[in-house]
């Protein structure tokens, strides 16, 4: 009788072991999946200069990614790079960000009064890779990045609300330098309230010019 209740106490341990595991393995999934954020504003295509506050909201997508060099660093083909000797925030740290060549050829730019270079907004779609180092690494010998971001904007609808305004919704991912995803909820809200920044300065989420 004894070997019997001892042997459904481990049956019953393991299954609750086991269903405590999967719950908390959704309950994470759920998490991340469930990132919410609101777009810096919205412009208008007429009227790009002209800022209309948003009050919706967004998910964050899931970003895979994408082979965009070799092993030497070299751009995969159809990519481009560009290296960022500080960046900005953070001094002690540079960058190689890639990007793709047909992106930057639908990239609208408009020469306005007030703004450096005009506004220089990406197409729906664009995709961008930010690889970030300890210190600098123009000649990239002998260094690794520490870490590696994506950025990837939603394409437009085609209801006649997405037709009349930029896209202005990006999602952020992060990778371990061998391509495992790490990203956590706190770090998405993190990166797209400093990006957000940038909506002000260039016309959309990206503070770098390119190419």
């Amino acid at each position: 009788m004894f070997r019997i209740n001892l042997n459904c106490t481990r049956i019953l341990l393991f299954a609750g072991a086991f269903f405590f595991f999967v719950l908390l393995a959704v309950t994470l999934y759920s998490t991340e999946a469930e990132v919410r954020l609101i777009p810096p504003g919205i412009r208008p295509v007429n009227e790009p200069t002209l800022v209309i506050p948003t009050e919706f909201s967004y998910p964050n997508r899931p970003l895979a990614l994408p082979t965009y060099r070799d092993a030497s660093g070299k751009p995969a083909v159809g990519w481009s790079s560009k290296y960022i000797d500080t960046r900005r925030f953070a001094s002690d740290q540079s960058a190689w960000i890639y990007y793709r060549n047909s992106d930057l050829k639908h990239l609208i730019v408009r020469e306005t009064t007030g703004f450096n270079s005009g506004l220089r907004i990406w197409p729906g779609g664009a995709t961008l890779v930010i690889e970030i180092f300890k210190g600098h690494a123009s000649l990239r010998e002998n260094v690794n990045p520490i870490e590696v971001a994506v950025m990837s904007k939603l394409e437009k609808g085609s209801n006649s609300a997405d037709k009349s305004f930029y896209a202005s919704n990006w999602s952020y991912a992060r990778f371990k330098p061998e391509g495992s995803p790490f990203i956590t909820a706190a770090k998405v809200r993190e990166c797209h309230q400093c990006h957000s920044i940038a909506f002000h300065l260039t016309g959309d989420l990206i503070f770098t010019h390119l190419p």
